[in-house]
Parts: structure tokens; C-alpha cells; sequence
């Protein structure tokens, strides 16, 4: 560049003085000889001299403002003419490619770390905001959109009034330990852990947010929990239980031996006798209820593991139907069924499945019976935020479940029945869960009250 420098300079100079030159000839000639014809040719050789040095000083300035403009626009693509530039031009113009080419790699080694932390971040199943102090949403990735369910989001401040809790978090001070929220949504409720850190980039505060969904893992918790308490209790109730049931029936034939005689021989009243025989057979009979109760619950931990199949959706939702049809018209209940028509498969244990289905389904029956227009609707559609997944719905217009008590009524031994068990949706939690699933209930009280029963398909084949 130096070069190139001292030679523009040179050849500059050369080119003013050759000008001076001329014009000081033209100056004699015409001043002290008159040669006015001499002097016409001098003056427009100093023109020429004129236009040709102010071409080769603008023509370096273009190639100057070209090659800045090109950098500021970031337009890496300009090239400079290297072959057939005059001599003086080429160097300046290698040296030109040179830089635009060095930056334009730059930019491509950008682009390309660019496009894999993005590729990345959208494989990342945990959402994932980054947004500045204003709100202003920068990146968000498709798991954020997922969880949310909002398809598109610009400002933070927009999510305050259908997450009040998450907008909250978001702004509040960063701290070390995650927070825990839970999101209400229209066909679920998500619990999600929330951390914010803060970052300086550029003299800008940018925040990061991240969430994910543990409420499956929650739900995972909680059951093991509730079936190692379950195991504990059954041992210790069954291990008095039985010996009971047995001493009570070894005592009740004893009396029945032993103090016949007595009785015969009238030293034993008879009501005596009687209200004896009634407390054996009472405390033999509340026994076996007990042992009869304590083995319904011992279910719960001995759930079988699903034994999968491919099995077709319609034919499942048809089966069950078909099942429950009977029942519904004669408790004069509207029943509907609809199904999806593009034929969706399973990996799944059909009789668990109907097992469940049934039980969600007399529950329904159950709910809508005091209402007078009773009606249930099975339901299966694919699930908008997973397409990989369907979910069945069992759907009544029953009172309803009130907000507090729509998750609890999937505990063991928790029940609104006067003569329920608590059983039933704990184990049809139970068995979602073994197939990769998910239940869950949403209730608006006195309109709607449905079960949602979220399933993963099975791979596309051939059928």
C-alpha cells in the first residue's frame, strides 16, 4: 500500500509539473513571439493535461468511496478489475479483493456459527426468551412457542394479562434458585421452573429467560411416592389383618364346640350365646371388608406393564363406543363419537386403554345424570402443539369440578363420590403414563367438564 502510495504521488507530481511546464511555454510563446496559433495548441494541450490528471485523481477517489461503501453496507460481493487495470491500479486493487474477500469469509464463518447456535437452541426442548429491559422480544424457540402456545410473540408485556405469573418472573430481580409457576391453558395446565439471568451486550441489559415443563415429572413423583406409602400401609394392615380373619374363625368354631354342651345343659343363656356368635361373625366380617379394601389399593402398585400392540385409534374409540351405547340410552343421555378422518395408530395395550376409556366414560355418566339434558361426547383430534401425538377427550356437561379440586381427584383414596373408591382416575393416570401419556381435566362448573387423555403415535407405516 505504501507503494502504491509513493506511486500516485509520483506519478501526480509528474503530471503537474508537466501542466506548469506547459503553461509557462504557452505564457512565453504568446507573450514574447506572438505565436498565437502555437499558443491556441499549448492551451489545449493544458486542457487535456488538466482533465487527464483530474480523471486519475477522481478515478483512485471512486475506487476509494467503492471499496468504503462496500464495507459499510457490508456488501462483501464487489470486486475490483485487476487484469487490464492501468499498472498503477493493480496492486490497489489486489489489495482490495484481498480485504472484501477476508471479510467476506468473516461473515460466512459468522453465518454459519450464527445458523448452529440456532439449530441448537431450537433443538433445545426447554423454552428459551432472550428479550431487552423494554421487553422486546430477540429470539424465541419453538419450545418456548409450544409451551406458551402463543405461535408469536413481540413484547413480554404481552403475556401479562394470560400468564400474569411468567411476565411477573420475567422482569423481576434475576436470582439463583428457579422459580415455580403454574400456567392455566385452554386444554391444560402446565407447571413450569423459570430462571431469568441478566447479561451486558454491548451496553445493553439483555435477559434470558428459560422454562420447562416438570409437571410430567411431578406427576411421576407423586405417584411413586403415593405407591411406596400404599406398599408400606398394605404389608403392615394385611399382616395384622390375616391373623384376625383366622383367630376369629378358629374362635367362632371353638365356642361353637365348646360351649354348645354348656348351652344344652342350660348353663349358658341362650342370648348369651347368640350376641357371642354375632361379635365373632361382626368382627370376621368388618375383617374381610378391611382385607377386601386394602387389596383394592394394593392395585395401584401392581399395575402391569402395557403389552404393546399396534392398534388403530378409530378402532379403539369405535370398540368402547359400542360398549357404553346401551348404558347411555337407557339413563336417556345424548352420546356422540368423533373421530378424526384420517386413520391414526397407536403402540399400545388395548385393554388398558379400554379399561381406562370405560372408566372416564362412566364417570362422565355419572356426572351429567342430575343435569336434565345429559349428554357426553368421546372425542379424538390431533394435538396442535404436538403433532405426534392425539388426544382422545371424554367430555359431559355436568356440575363440574371446581378449580381446587382438579388435580386432586387424581390422588389415591381422594374421591367426590359418597361411594367412591379413589382409585379409579389414579390408575387410569397410572396407565397413560406407562404408554408415554398424559391425563388431565379441565372444568368450567355448570358448562363442561372434560378429561383429556394425550397418547403418542405410532410411526407412519404402510397399511
Amino acid at each position: 500500500m505504501v507503494y502504491n502510495y509513493n506511486y500516485f504521488t509520483v506519478r501526480v507530481v509528474v503530471r503537474v509539473v508537466l501542466l506548469a511546464f506547459t503553461l509557462l511555454v504557452a505564457v512565453y510563446v504568446g507573450s514574447v513571439h506572438a505565436w498565437y496559433i502555437s499558443l491556441f495548441c499549448l492551451l489545449v494541450l493544458a486542457a487535456g493535461q488538466v482533465l487527464e490528471l483530474t480523471e486519475y485523481v477522481q478515478r483512485t477517489n471512486r475506487d476509494l468511496i467503492r471499496f468504503l461503501m462496500a464495507i459499510r453496507h457490508s456488501d462483501f460481493t464487489q470486486r475490483f478489475a485487476v487484469e487490464g487495470a492501468p499498472p498503477q491500479y493493480r496492486e490497489l486493487h489486489t489489495m482490495f479483493n484481498d480485504i472484501t474477500g477476508a471479510f467476506a469469509r468473516i461473515k460466512a464463518e459468522k453465518e454459519v456459527h450464527h445458523l448452529y447456535l440456532q439449530g441448537v437452541v431450537e433443538h433445545l426442548r426447554i423454552g428459551l426468551i432472550t428479550f431487552d429491559t423494554e421487553g422486546h422480544v430477540q429470539l424465541m424457540n419453538k419450545a418456548a412457542h409450544r409451551l406458551l402456545d402463543l405461535p408469536f410473540l413481540q413484547n413480554i408485556h404481552s403475556v401479562d394479562r394470560m400468564y400474569p405469573a411468567l411476565a411477573e418472573a420475567a422482569f423481576a430481580e434475576p436470582r439463583n434458585e428457579a422459580r415455580l409457576i403454574r400456567l392455566r391453558q385452554l386444554t391444560e395446565e402446565v407447571l413450569l421452573t423459570v430462571h431469568v439471568t441478566s447479561i451486558r451486550l454491548q451496553d445493553q441489559e439483555v435477559r434470558i429467560m428459560s422454562f420447562q415443563n416438570i409437571r410430567s415429572e411431578m406427576e411421576a413423583q407423586e405417584l411413586e411416592s403415593w405407591k411406596k406409602l400404599i406398599s408400606v400401609l398394605t404389608h403392615e394392615i394385611m399382616n395384622s389383618v390375616t391373623p384376625i380373619i383366622s383367630l376369629t374363625s378358629s374362635i367362632s368354631d371353638l365356642v361353637q364346640s365348646e360351649l354348645s354342651p354348656i348351652l344344652e345343659a342350660g348353663h349358658l343363656e341362650e342370648d348369651t350365646m347368640e350376641d357371642l356368635q354375632l361379635g365373632l361373625r361382626t368382627i370376621e366380617k368388618r375383617t374381610r371388608g378391611m382385607q377386601h379394601f386394602v387389596e383394592n389399593y394394593r392395585r395401584l402398585t401392581r399395575v402391569p406393564p402395557p403389552h404393546l400392540e399396534e392398534l388403530s385409534l378409530q378402532a379403539l374409540c369405535g370398540h368402547v363406543s359400542r360398549l357404553v351405547e346401551p348404558q347411555m340410552k337407557s339413563r336417556t343421555i345424548a352420546f356422540a363419537l368423533q373421530l378424526p378422518e384420517e386413520q391414526l395408530w397407536l403402540s399400545a395395550d388395548a385393554e388398558q386403554l379400554e379399561q381406562v376409556l370405560l372408566n372416564l366414560l362412566k364417570n362422565a355418566m355419572e356426572a351429567c345424570s342430575v343435569v336434565a339434558h345429559p349428554a357426553v361426547i368421546l372425542r379424538a383430534v390431533l394435538d396442535h402443539k404436538q403433532p405426534n401425538m392425539v388426544r382422545i377427550e371424554v367430555i359431559d356437561n355436568g356440575p363440574g369440578i371446581e378449580a381446587e379440586s382438579q388435580e386432586q381427584i387424581f390422588i389415591p383414596f381422594y374421591t367426590t363420590k359418597p361411594e367412591g373408591s379413589g382409585i379409579g382416575l389414579s390408575l387410569s393416570r397410572q396407565i397413560v403414563r406407562q404408554h408415554g401419556g398424559v391425563l388431565h381435566a379441565t372444568s368450567a362448573p355448570h358448562v363442561q367438564t372434560t378429561f383429556h387423555l394425550t397418547l403418542p403415535l405410532k410411526e407412519k407405516l404402510d397399511h
